[in-house]
């Protein structure tokens, strides 16, 4: 019969966006002092996508130790204003109550991707003036001797 595995606490994570994924750039194991350092995160970098999240030991998991379950606790989006009376930013969601947990959504449901316009004279313009110093290189030290 296996043993037991000991309880882990429980722990906070705070992640930033990075491309179609987040990036964990801190872990704490008190609430308090990882709110604080993701307050002052959003301050440093108010452009950017911050999320605050609380890992749980999943004890069922066959990876000792390194697999979590996480909870939303707040996340920051740059782009929603200021609630009225408030200073605090983008903040879309406060900490959650008891028991309520908001869970990551399955891969398979993402959105599609946004289209977005090339700047073809620009690219034009860069291949034209490869090419020509490239004819005057060759003719610079092939023709000359």
């Amino acid at each position: 019969m296996p043993t037991p595995r000991p309880p882990q606490p429980t722990r906070f994570a705070i992640q930033k966006a990075r491309g179609k994924g987040w990036k964990t750039l801190e872990v704490g194991e008190e609430l308090g002092h990882a709110k604080a350092r993701f307050d002052r995160m959003v301050g440093v970098n108010p452009r950017a996508y911050f999320r605050l999240i609380q890992l749980d030991y999943n004890a069922d998991s066959a990876y000792e130790g390194m697999e979590f379950n996480w909870t939303l606790i707040e996340l920051y989006d740059p782009t929603k204003g200021p609630a009225p009376g408030q200073s605090g930013g983008g903040r879309i969601r406060p900490a959650p109550k008891p028991g309520a947990a908001v869970r990551r959504k399955p891969a398979d449901k993402r959105r599609p991707a946004e289209a977005v316009a090339l700047p073809m004279r620009v690219y034009l313009a860069v291949i034209l003036i490869g090419t020509l110093a490239g004819v005057l290189a060759y003719l610079y030290l092939a023709g000359g001797r």
